[in-house]
């Protein structure tokens, strides 16, 4: 990947599928007067922008006429790359999108590599590494939870707390080399209890964010797969039979459970949460009465909102074809995963084909609960590989220099307390800064560059 800010480059940011609206995206030292020459009913109004502003006007094209165009336009160096930028909103045609990418590419700009956008703006400073993997992590974040951490991510959540943890670290760096300038003097510019204290912050909060990495790689979060439906559809039952126990009550009177049961297994390699909820009952949907059916539906819909997989279960010798269909909707307007289909009690009805949900199980004879839990398993493993080919991998690329980070500011705090002398307390400070430079990215290598940034797609 070039690291080069000098060109002006354009991309089609919206893709290309069709859509009410499309966007072509432009950055670059030259987007301005490129506007200017594309737009000459507006031209002057190009050129006086001082701020970022939306201007509406038409873009007579060689083929497709004139088309409406409002041009969002960042004409100075604070835009998302660092740069002069602009966006192009019309219709989502892609014929009239590539009409456009065309004539932009007449003009001399150049195509946009995957990422490049989000590449100038690291390199303009207006974002850190971490927040790059951030930005990655919004494009393919899958369900509210990981797109709210790469949210918060992006928003700063490591950055922040990260710049003012180095500051502090080169501000005790420079005070210790400042006496190391006059240690033939009688100067003492920082104190022995001072530099422990400072040391013991710094090695506080570069644990917090260990602990914070591990967190968000999934390494100490158990996927949570809640099993719904309406009452009496065989749940407990089939929780009982997936995790070997009698953890929960089966009974064929319906609404049985009220609360939410949960039994922890181990199956592959992969430890999981199964977890029984109450039947749905429309007539409680929405309501926020203190009735024990009112809280269980309040409290199945935030299970459903927290699992990493739901396994909707609809017992074969169901009667009521609308209240599965309802429950279902219920399901799926309230989880932010995917939901899988599984017929139960298929022991009742060994003749009827039934049509639909590839997972068939019954408690009786058995059969397909250990087909059903392998699948399950292997869906969470491919889960986990693609969670951590987004905001996860910043914990696959930091863990490591955050832990030797740590480990020098230890030895530099072991230093002081043995008295081995400031030099040796300066050089672990510089091997620790050296390694968060490398979370931050300001120590960073091109492979470290191109293998993040060809992950991204094109325009972002």
């Amino acid at each position: 990947m070039r690291l080069q800010t000098d060109t002006t480059i354009c991309a089609i940011a919206s893709g290309d599928q069709g859509a009410p609206r499309g966007i072509i995206r432009i950055t670059g030292p030259s987007t301005i007067s490129l506007l200017q020459g594309l737009f000459h009913s507006v031209q002057d109004q190009i050129a006086s922008l001082k701020h970022p502003r939306v201007i509406d006007a038409n873009l007579v094209t060689p083929n497709l006429g004139s088309l409406p165009i409002a041009i969002y336009c960042w004409p100075t160096h604070r835009s998302y790359t660092g740069q002069p930028s602009a966006e192009l909103h019309l219709l989502g045609a892609p014929v009239l999108l590539h009409e456009v990418e065309g004539m932009l590419i007449e003009r001399g700009v150049q195509h946009a590599q995957p990422g490049e956008f989000t590449l100038r703006a690291y390199l303009a400073g207006r974002l850190d590494l971490t927040q790059c993997e951030a930005v990655l992590g919004l494009i393919h974040a899958k369900g509210d939870r990981a797109f709210r951490v790469a949210l918060e991510q992006l928003a700063g959540g490591m950055a922040g707390p990260l710049k003012q943890m180095r500051r502090g670290l080169i501000d005790l760096l420079a005070d210790l080399e400042a006496g190391l300038d006059f240690v033939d003097e009688d100067i003492e510019f920082i104190s022995k209890p001072e530099i422990q204290r400072r040391l013991m912050e710094a090695q506080d909060q570069l644990s917090k964010l260990l602990a914070q990495l591990t967190q968000r790689s999934g390494q100490q979060v158990v996927p949570q797969v809640v099993l719904a439906g309406l009452p009496n559809a065989g749940k407990s039952s089939l929780l009982n039979r997936l995790s070997q126990t009698e953890v929960a009550i089966a009974s064929p009177i319906p609404g049985t459970t009220r609360d939410f049961v949960r039994s922890r297994l181990e199956r592959g390699g992969m430890t999981l949460d199964l977890i029984d909820t109450a039947g749905f009952d429309p007539s409680m949907d929405g309501s926020n009465a203190v009735t024990p059916d009112a809280l269980s539906q309040r409290v199945m819909a935030t299970q459903l909102g927290n699992a990493d997989l739901v396994l909707y279960c609809i017992p074969a010798d169901a009667e009521n074809e609308d209240r599965v269909q309802d429950g279902l909707a219920y399901v799926r307007e309230h989880a932010s995963c995917d939901v899988w289909l599984v017929h139960t009690k298929c022991d009742l009805i060994h003749s009827k084909q039934i049509d639909a949900p590839k997972y068939r199980v019954s408690m009786q004879e058995p059969y397909g609960v250990n087909h059903l839990l392998d699948a399950v398993v292997s869906y969470l493993y491919a889960s986990r590989e693609q969670e951590q080919d987004v905001v996860p991998m910043t914990s696959q690329r930091c863990r490591g220099a955050v832990e030797r980070a740590r480990q020098h500011i230890a030895d530099a705090l072991n230093a002081v307390e043995v008295d081995s002398g400031d030099e040796v307390i300066a050089g672990e400070l510089r091997l620790a800064l050296d390694e968060l430079g490398q979370v931050a990215g300001t120590v960073v290598n091109n492979d470290v560059l191109d293998a993040l940034f060809s992950r991204f797609c094109i325009g972002k």
